[in-house]
This record gives structure tokens, sequence and C-alpha cells, in this order.
């Protein structure tokens, strides 16, 4: 350029969570911090995440934490929700909105980790669940203005469930943890007449009680223990049980999602596999540090599920790094494929999808939340309701390696900007602390159009940092590119070894 400065183009927003690494090995696309944000499809930008909605304006049962959510679809077309909180079941026959006692005669032991899991069979909503060690009897909701009764036919008092081909499977007693059972074919309140039965998983030597299961498809289940995985054949009985990985297993029954086919859950170990029923598959160790710094006693209580939006599709899983209860989101963005995370907004402890692929999220104190709002941005589920604090920090980078800067001098912001609040970028040179910031003041548009600001910096060294931050209860920003722009001769700082 004539005027012997070049653009720098920093980020183009396609790499993950990165903190793991050296900050100066990371690469452009790469962040050494982040939190509360959305990548858009193919890396084009970013933007915060939205709020939660909270939908029922009165706590389920006088603040009791939400053990489990159900959902059933009935065959007129009507939607229903069920809860588990405290020793009561509740029904909804809105969204979530209002409930109603359906507990009727049934026993269930409180507890925020005596978790409930939920199946539908022949317009009936069934739950099994409880305490790990001591499941409660399961039991049937109709979704009507009807209570929820026991569960008939003699099943077994089960820690989960799920339901394929005109059968409810339950796996987990405390009497046989390793066992696996099965009603009759197109019955589920018959657990003991012809085509019922059961099955050892792997082999009660190993002392592992099953921990979750998954349908893969009409043909095949997926069957966990804690340190080992099997694949249950379920196209004819008595379904054969074979070991499709024998040194990983899943550490609890909520921590699996499947999507389209492909199941991923958390090992043993806190990383996130997944399979389609041939290979196991791995995945990039730059969340390593997020999840090793989860209380691991807390394993068995993770929560995944599929989150999914206009501009996004994430694999969210709901864990604990301090405490006694789920605090934040780890999320595998399935577009992207990369890391993010989200510190604020998922303390939750149950989820349940709806038909049309909507999330509701029950909490620790008896509220139901829609995440993810249009239009939401401050955060009813965080206590008090609070605003959203997003950010992208890069590594540290080196102009001169990258474009042969020596001395940067500007910096160019281009975003959309679709309601009113302040971004502040925060910098910082040489490995030092981010102490010089920039404010920029927005104004939204009604077309949304590409704003560009320029500013200037001071300050000079080798290496620069930037972070990015949107912290408003009314802001909306889709970031495009962030560009450095300097000098490429002159003088550099230089840094005390």
């Amino acid at each position: 350029m004539s005027d012997n400065k070049k653009p720098y183009p920093i980020l183009d927003w396609s790499g993950g969570y990165c903190g793991n690494l050296p900050q100066d090995r990371l690469q452009t696309s790469q962040a050494s911090n982040l939190d509360n944000i959305h990548i858009v499809p193919f890396g084009a930008g970013w933007r915060s995440r939205l709020g939660n909605s909270k939908q029922n304006s009165s706590a389920i049962n006088s603040g009791t934490v939400i053990q489990g959510l159900g959902y059933l679809f009935t065959s007129a077309a009507a939607e229903r929700f069920g809860a588990v909180s405290g020793t009561k079941f509740y029904g909804s026959a809105d969204t979530c909105a209002t409930w109603t006692d359906r507990t009727g005669s049934l026993t269930i032991t409180s507890g925020q980790n005596n978790k409930w899991s939920f199946c539908t069979f022949n317009d009936l909503l069934i739950g099994f669940g409880g305490s790990i060690t001591a499941p409660d009897a399961p039991f049937k909701w109709t979704g009507g203005a009807v209570n929820a009764a026991a569960l008939g036919g003699s099943p077994p008092s089960a820690l989960g469930c799920f339901s394929v081909n005109n059968r409810v499977f339950a796996f987990n007693t405390a009497a046989a943890p390793s066992t696996i059972y099965w009603s009759v074919l197109a019955n589920a309140e018959d657990w003991t007449g012809s085509g019922s039965g059961s099955a050892v998983v792997g082999s009660v030597a190993d002392n592992e009680p099953i921990t979750g299961a998954a349908v893969l498809s009409a043909n095949y289940v997926l069957v966990f223990k804690r340190a080992s995985t099997y694949q249950m054949v379920i196209s004819t009985a008595p379904f054969p049980i074979y070991s499709l990985f024998d040194q990983t297993g899943c550490v609890g029954k909520d921590a699996i999602v499947n999507v389209d086919g492909v199941v991923y859950w958390i090992n043993q170990w806190g990383e996130m596999v997944s399979t389609n029923g041939d290979d196991l598959t791995q995945y990039p160790k730059t969340a390593d540090d997020l999840w090793s710094a989860r209380v691991t006693s807390r394993d068995p209580y993770i929560v995944g599920f599929r989150e999914k939006g206009i501009d996004y599709d994430h694999i969210v899983w709901l864990m604990t790094n301090t405490g006694t209860t789920n605090n934040q989101a780890i999320i595998w963005d399935l577009q992207n494929k990369c890391w993010l995370r989200n510190t604020t907004g998922y303390k939750m402890n149950a989820v349940v999808l709806s038909n049309a692929g909507q999330s509701f999220l029950g909490d620790y104190a008896g509220f139901i939340y829609k995440p993810e709002q249009s239009g939401v941005y401050a955060d009813a589920s965080e206590t008090p309701p609070g605003t959203i604090t997003a950010f992208w920090q890069t590594g540290w980078i080196n102009p001169s390696t990258a474009d042969e800067i020596v001395q940067v001098q500007k910096l160019t912001a281009n975003y959309k900007t679709r309601a009113s609040g302040n971004i502040t970028i925060t910098y910082g040179f040489d490995f030092g602390s981010l102490s010089k910031s920039i404010t920029l003041s927005q104004v939204p548009t009604s077309s949304e159009t590409l704003t560009s600001r320029q500013s200037v910096l001071t300050g000079r060294g080798n290496y620069i940092q930037l972070k990015i931050a949107q912290s408003s209860s009314t802001i909306d920003t889709y970031f495009t590119s962030t560009i450095l722009r300097g000098k490429v001769s002159g003088q550099k700082k230089i840094s005390a070894p």
C-alpha cells in the first residue's frame, strides 16, 4: 500500500477454545479464552448468546429441584410435559407455564441427584429413576387431567429406560445393576409374560453397573458401563449383546446425546467420544483444561442435549466445575467443529426436548426455562437476573511474523448491531496485562447493515492480544472480522527476557 501500511485479519472466528495450549502457538482462528458466544456457520462471525426465558412464574414445588423432565406428544397431536420435583410428580398441558400436582399415590424419593428418565409408549409417559443405588418404582401418566399411577405388570425398579420396537426396556436395579430388562411385545405393562426377559450386560464380575443406554437405530442399542460399551441387537428377541469398546464407557445416563444416528457421550476420563455403531471417534483436546477442572464426583449427573437454532447447532454438556450442582456448559459446535463454553445460563439439572426440537431446562429451584430466546438479553435463570457477558480473546499474535507489521497503530472492527449497548475491546503487548481499552457505543440499525469502526491503538510491542467483550442487557452484535493495521518498518519494543 502506498502509505506503507497493511491490513492484518486476525480472526476468522472458526476456531474453538484452546486454553491448554501456549498462547503464542495458537492459530489465528483459535481463542485463548471465550465465553457465552455462538460462532455462526462457516466461521463467518460470532455473536453473544441470547437469554433464557422463564416458563413458570412460580416454582413447581416450593422451590425444590427439578429431578426429571418428560415430554409426551399424543396421538391427538397434544403436547404434555411431566416433571419430578421433590416427592411430587407434576403435569403441564401447556408449554411448561402451569403445573398441576399429579402425584396421586406414587412414592417418590426427593433429592437433587435422584434423577428420572422418561420414555413414551402408546400415549403413555413412563418414568424410571430415583436414587442411583435404590431406584423408586416406575410410573405412568396419560398426559390428561388425571394422576400418574404405578406402571403395571411387575416392572423392575430401575435407574433408566428407553422404548424401541414396541417394547420398553429398563436397566440397573439395586439387586442387579448389570442387568437390562424388557417388556413383552406391544405392552409396556407386562414384564413377566411370554416375550419379556432380561440379560446381563458384560459380566457381573466387573463390578460395574449399567450407566446408560442409547437407541442407535431400529436394530441396535448402545448400552454403557462406566469403562465399557456394548451393542445390543434388538431386531429380534432375545436380543444378543456384544462388546463394542472394552476400554471406553459412559459416566451417567444423561451424559449421552443422539444426533441423527451418531451417539455422543462423556467417557470415564471426561472426554467426549462418539460412534455410529462402528468406529469410535475422539475429539480435539482443546477443551481438556475445562473438563479436567470438573468436579469428578459429579460425573454421574452430567446432562447432555442438542440445542439447535437458525445459525447454530450445539451439543451442550451441563457440568460442575465448583460446588455440588451443574453450573456451566461445555459445548461442541457441530457446524464449526470446535469447543465453546457458557459460564452462565446453564445452572440446570434436567432437560427435555419437544417434538419440534425446542429444549426445556429444569433448574435447582423449581423453574423451567427455554434457552436462546429471540430478543431476550437479560438471563432470567441467573440470580438475580443479569446481563450476558460474552467475549472472545485471541492468543498472543506476532504481526511481524504474519504480515511484516512491526508497529500496530489502528484497529478496525466490522460488525452488525441489532440492539443498543457497549462493546469493549481491551488489549495489551508482549505478554503483559490487557490494560488498554476501547469502548464502542452501539446504536441498532433496522436493516442490520455492516458497521465498521476504526480506533487508534496506543503502545508498541512484538506481540499483541485482544479481548472483545459485550456486556449489556440489550446488546446483540454480530462480529464479522477484526483488522489490525500498522507500519512495516520502524522500531519495535524489546521486552525483558
